[in-house]
Formats: structure tokens, C-alpha cells, sequence
């Protein structure tokens, strides 16, 4: 059922820069922008997805999340607060407008030690 992490967040006050440094330091390939609460990007490095947001408000880069790519993301939000952790946000469904839409099923909990943890399934539209 889990399958693997879906993508690590990256809050960063300068956006553009940042996802320059990952596209020459690693090779990173831009997915594309998107709008949530602020804006954001996802890089593509080597299999795995680095999501960069712009935020002033943590002043230096600072990982804000792990998602765990997963089948399920109802069952398992429900499992999570079974085991100890705190609800954020309720599954909800999304679309990701990149070069190729992704529709998305997320939630958020908190762990048992705070940390934040979105559940993710994705397909491509």
C-alpha cells in the first residue's frame, strides 16, 4: 500500500534562485509552476520530486513537510490519527496544473513528534 516518498517540500524566501541552484548543481528538470497558498515549483531529480515554495517567512531554506506517495490516502490519514498523530488537513482531491496535469488526493497530519505529513496519491490527467 505505501509506496515511497511522493516529494520533500523545500520553503525558501528567494524561489527563482533556488530552483536555478538544483537545476545547475543537480541537473534538476523544471516540472513547472503552480499556485497554492503561495507560489511553487516542482524539480524533478533523478526519480524523485523536490517541491520548492517561495516563503519569507522562514527567512532560510527549511524542509516544511515529506509526502508519502501511498494507494490510499483516506485509509491511511485515518490510520495515522488512530496511531497518535493530528489531523491538518482532510483528504481532499486537487489538480496540479504542470506540463502535464496531475489530479491528486492529499491530506496532512502531524506525527507524533510534529512533524508535518502529507499523504499522496497521484495520476496524471
Amino acid at each position: 500500500m505505501v509506496n515511497g516518498i511522493a516529494h520533500c517540500a523545500l520553503y525558501v524566501p528567494r524561489l527563482e534562485e533556488t530552483v536555478e541552484f538544483y537545476k545547475n548543481v543537480f541537473e534538476a528538470e523544471n516540472l513547472g509552476y503552480f499556485q497554492a497558498s503561495t507560489c511553487g515549483c516542482w524539480l524533478k531529480i533523478g526519480r524523485d520530486i523536490l517541491e520548492i515554495f517561495q516563503s519569507e517567512d522562514l527567512g532560510t531554506g527549511c524542509f516544511k513537510h515529506i509526502a508519502i506517495a501511498c494507494d490510499d490516502v483516506d485509509i491511511l490519514y485515518v490510520r495515522a490519527i488512530e496511531c497518535g498523530g493530528t489531523p491538518l488537513v482532510a483528504p481532499k482531491d486537487a489538480v496540479l496544473t504542470l506540463e502535464k496535469p496531475v489530479r491528486a488526493r492529499l491530506a496532512f497530519v502531524k506525527g507524533i513528534n510534529g512533524e508535518e505529513i502529507e499523504l499522496f496519491c497521484a495520476h496524471e490527467v
